[in-house]
């Protein structure tokens, strides 16, 4: 605290030792309004160049400013318009502004501290900005989804098409190889949790064997909760050299989400409702049967063969129910105050019957000027989301609608007659009816929600060559997510474990309190030879988890109760974790604001240390500078550098050595874990090095932003063995490294603008590269489900996400000559039937790499086309690389002796049985590339005098149809080369095991402004 007084104590004496002599000033008015329409444009910046004064203009776009004597220069500017500088003369005491549409986004406002932000013209990061209007074109599930294709450098991948979200954002590349890989997300200045919590859904499927929750539970991560439709634009920092501010909860990047606010003027009231539908995308190729000799022949004759093929997946996830979506919006103020209320009330129905997803929001914003001096804003919102996600995923207890659909022939009915739903012969004594398991199963998910934060910016100072500002700040995200799943006793599964009928209840909470206060100082000299902020201050986190999961078995019939359950198993987490850190930023604009220079550190402790007591510190320097003298074409060129580093905590405990409870002769006692704590436990560490240029052409037609960058990532947090003379059998600690190397490119282009046509085409495009290259501890493999399917391997010298497994190629034969040959030898190629090289001798089973998780490259393809009232967007998602091992497959093929039993392919089914021969992982791990049409819509604005006669207060009505993943170009086999069935990690999630079906959506939507 003392250095905290000191702080104060310096920024005090700074007010008070600046003289508070005015130099002799005028006042300016003025208009400022849109070039061609002449419509005002309210709440542009108006600020008197070389000088810390300014102004904001009103609802008619006017505006007073008190400048300096003699000639000065005004920079105007507005988000969505580009800047424009202004010479006033002495003489001239109003003038009038007119500003162009920036329909390239040339210059946005990027976020560089708490409350300190500096236009992208001048940025030294790569630091990607999408509007709410980019977000918005196509209704989607979640904000991830509508990110999709949008931001180079991001992979984002939906787990699974279960409704309700779902998905994973990696930026630049792994981070990490055990910790989290989420972004750290913030909502107008609040730290807002993305947890995806486990519902304990495998203590049904037993996907993971055992009562308890599992990253197989196919969780969703509680950003989903976020409105898109509340969100004016979206900042993405997207390693250390941009995200350092943030310490150590930056290492994966940061998301800074910036909802609406209301602008001075009369109420501007907005209505949107959208109607669609899911429908399903992709199927399996299962197959049909044309005689009973031939479904003899493959072992499907317990039951008398049927000439039919029931299309179970149509039968189980067609379903096409009314989705709906709807946003009522409100906007205002004065020049005191203003405001923004939004509802939202919102389902997306799920392909199986019984599934989807239903959400309901409420949203306040408020911002209110106290005098000349402070200024006070209010963000709240109130969420309620219902989501029910039916059975998906890895099980072991043949619940799973494909671990059914791939044992049974298409032949035998499985859907209910009059009630009476038929037992699955192909499954054993219980075998089960997955139609009985979706309506009677039930798996709802309950999230209350609530996140509030307010701000205060007070004006200690103010002269004509410097300020100082105090800015408080702070925050609570709160929610809570209850899981009750039911799976009653007469079910044709349950039996099977002896213990018929299952209930969860997993009650989760928590709680993200911050707070923080900070100091900004800007100065510029009489010289005008630089401009300078500094920002100095310090912030306070908390975070709060509770869980408390109760399963119960044996469950009565007709009952819901825990206690109506004989076999109970109940756990409970309770973690607190505490932030704390001080910051400062210095930014300096010189040579005519041509050059910047950037400084700045975070100096952060947190109580998941080793020792909470011990700062880390996180520095930042950046530079950029705008080249004076270009070629013709060339309008503004600028070339930037910077260097960061951010960190990624502990988890809680890790410093601990836990107690594990046991039970000698009917006594209950505690011992020592067999996890030996590590006191000394730090904080990974994320240094960024990116360097780029930025260059806008042809008279802003073009813009064209190139990165590279290179991250090392250090003192991973591992598991290493302990001696078994010390009685414990593993410990965490800090040691290895891993390299990312990438470069990113965009580029936007308006190649036509002629009267009511204009043209907006935007092209994104990635690479990565990672390598592991240090590692303290013998090499491992992690994740999935062994090496058959293949497996990531930590090793040092190979890539994070590096697939190994057996590739066949270590068979020897002996062919007909006599000769001893292997794989890959004339007459035993790589991909001829095993029988053609001869007999079998001998393999070794040498392992190597047979794929990479991570694409080669990404790419995003968007185009908007406007003519007069009609408004055209398409989105395209190219993912170029990368593998995925479909497990899916094996339960469609390795049921059987041979692929004459196959239910799938039979030709997929003889290739995979070829390799399998050869005990080659290659079998399941398959290419992943695909091309995505994410988003496509068309919207037309009514002409005024037809939505004048609908609706008489109007002023603008637009309808729009519009599609979601409408087409998918892929080789992959499986329903869905997106996928995870391990939720969201750094590595090893590759994995497709009989996952919810993807799916394609339409809706119509009609939007009324008044």
């Amino acid at each position: 605290m003392r250095i905290t007084r000191s702080l104060v104590m310096a920024f005090a004496l700074l007010a008070l030792g600046v003289s508070s002599a005015w130099a002799q000033t005028r006042q300016i008015t003025g208009r400022v309004t849109e070039e061609g329409s002449g419509t005002a444009v309210n709440s542009a910046s108006v600020s008197v160049v070389g000088t810390t004064l300014g102004a904001i203009t009103s609802e008619d776009g006017r505006f007073i400013v008190s400048v300096p004597a003699g000639t000065v220069s005004l920079r105007v500017r507005r988000i969505g318009y580009q800047p424009k500088v202004v010479s006033v003369n002495p003489g001239l005491n109003d003038v009038a502004v007119t500003l162009a549409k920036d329909v390239l986004q040339l210059d946005k406002q990027v976020i560089t501290g708490t409350a300190t932000t500096i236009s992208s013209r001048n940025s030294a990061n790569a630091v990607a900005v999408v509007s709410g209007e980019q977000l918005n074109r196509a209704p989607t599930p979640t904000i991830e989804n509508a990110l999709q294709g949008k931001i180079p450098g991001a992979i984002i991948t939906t787990n699974s098409g279960a409704p309700g979200g779902g998905s994973q954002i990696q930026l630049r590349g792994v981070t990490s190889i055990g910790s989290s890989s989420s972004p750290l997300y913030v909502v107008d200045g609040v730290v807002v949790s993305n947890t995806a919590i486990s519902s304990g859904l495998t203590t049904i499927t037993q996907a993971s064997r055992v009562i308890g929750t599992s990253n197989q539970d196919q969780q969703v991560n509680r950003i989903a909760d976020i409105n898109p439709a509340d969100i004016e634009d979206l900042s993405v920092l997207k390693g250390a050299s941009a995200a350092a501010f943030y310490g150590s909860a930056a290492s994966n990047g940061v998301i800074i989400i910036t909802t609406k606010r209301g602008r001075a003027g009369k109420p501007a009231f907005n209505i949107t409702q959208r109607l669609g539908q899911f429908s399903l995308s992709n199927k399996l190729n299962l197959r049909c049967f044309t005689s009973a000799e031939e479904a003899a022949a493959a072992g499907f004759d317990t039951t008398p063969f049927k000439p039919v093929c029931n299309d179970f997946q149509e039968q189980f996830y067609g379903e096409k129910d009314l989705s709906y979506e709807t946003d009522l919006s409100v906007s205002g103020g004065n020049a005191g105050t203003s405001y923004f209320i939004s509802g939202l009330v919102k389902r997306d129905a799920g392909l199986e019957q019984g599934t989807g997803y239903n959400k309901q929001s409420l949203r306040i914003n408020v911002g209110q000027l106290l005098g000349s001096k402070l200024s006070v804003k209010a963000n709240t919102q109130i969420i309620h989301s219902l989501t029910e996600r039916g059975i998906s995923g890895n099980d072991n207890a043949n619940v799973n609608p494909y671990t059914v659909f791939s044992a049974t022939p298409t032949f035998y009915d499985l859907v209910p007659v009059d009630g009476v739903y038929p037992r699955n012969p192909y499954l054993g004594a219980n075998g089960d009816n997955p139609f009985q398991d979706r309506d009677h199963l039930h798996t709802p998910s309950n999230v209350y929600r609530f996140i509030g934060g307010a701000s205060a910016n007070y004006s200690l100072f103010t002269s004509v060559r410097q300020s100082l500002e105090f800015v408080a700040n702070g925050g609570v995200d709160q929610f809570t997510q209850n899981d009750k799943l039911v799976s009653p006793r007469y079910l044709y599964f349950e039996p099977a474990d002896g213990l018929p009928g299952t209930v969860v209840a997993n009650n989760s909470g928590e709680i993200n309190a911050t707070l923080g206060a900070s100091f900004i100082h800007k100065f510029v000299p009489s010289s005008q030879l630089f401009n300078s902020t500094l920002s100095i201050g310090l912030r306070q986190g908390r975070r709060n988890f509770n869980q408390i999961f109760t399963a119960g078995q044996n469950l009565l019939l007709g009952q819901e109760n825990l206690d109506k359950a004989t076999n109970i198993t109940a756990f409970e987490t309770r973690t607190l974790v505490k932030d704390f850190s001080y910051y400062a930023q210095e930014e300096l604009l010189l040579l005519g604001e041509r050059l910047l220079l950037t400084a700045g550190a975070n100096i952060e402790r947190t109580s998941n240390n080793g020792d909470p007591d011990k700062f880390y510190t996180y520095p930042k320097l950046a530079a950029s500078y705008r080249v004076p003298v270009l070629p013709r074409f060339v309008n503004d060129l600028k070339v930037r550098l910077a260097y960061g580093r951010a960190g990624n905590k502990p988890a809680f405990g890790q410093k601990f050595t836990s107690l594990a409870v046991i039970t000698e002769d009917g006594i209950s006692g505690t011992r020592p874990s067999l996890a030996f704590g590590n006191d000394l436990i730090r904080p990974e560490r994320s240094t960024e090095t990116e360097g780029g240029l930025d260059a806008s052409l042809f008279d802003g037609r073009a813009l064209l932003e190139f990165t590279v960058y290179r991250k090392n990532i250090d003192d991973f947090i591992l598991t290493a063995a302990r001696a078994p003379s010390t009685g414990f059998t593993s410990q965490v600690i800090n040691g290895g490294s891993l390299v990312n190397r990438g470069y990113e490119i965009g580029l936007s282009l308006n190649p036509i603008q002629r009267g009511p046509l204009n043209w907006i085409s935007r092209t994104t495009f990635a690479h990565n590269h990672g390598i592991i290259t240090q590692l303290p501890v013998p090499a491992f493999n992690t994740g999935g489900f062994g090496l058959k399917y293949g497996q990531t391997r930590i090793e040092q010298g190979r890539s994070p996400t590096a697939i190994i497994g057996r590739d066949g190629r270590d068979s020897t034969f002996r062919n007909a000559a006599g000769q001893l040959v292997t794989r890959g030898q004339p007459g035993c190629g790589l991909t001829d039937p095993v029988a053609t090289c001869g007999a079998f001798v001998s393999r070794v089973d040498r392992l190597r790499i047979i794929g990479d998780a991570t694409p080669k490259f990404t790419m995003g393809f968007s185009n908007e086309i406007n003519v007069g009232p009609l408004r055209f967007t398409s989105l395209f998602d190219w993912r170029h690389g990368g593998h995925v091992s479909n497990l899916t497959n094996d339960y469609l093929v390795e049921c059987c002796a041979d692929a004459q039993g196959t239910m799938g392919d039979k030709a997929l089914a003889e290739e995979i049985q070829r390799l399998l021969g050869l005990r080659s992982s290659r079998a399941f791990v398959e290419d992943a590339s695909f091309v995505k049409l994410r988003e496509l819509a068309l919207s037309y604005q009514l002409p005024e005098a037809i939505y004048r006669r609908l609706f008489s207060s109007a002023s603008g009505v637009r309808l729009e149809l519009s599609g979601r993943n409408l087409k998918t170009w892929t080789g992959y086999t499986g329903l869905d080369p997106e996928v995870s069935n391990f939720g969201n990690q750094n590595v090893s999630r590759y994995f497709d095991v009989t996952p919810y079906p993807p799916s394609r959506s339409f809706f119509f939507s009609i939007s009324a402004d008044f």
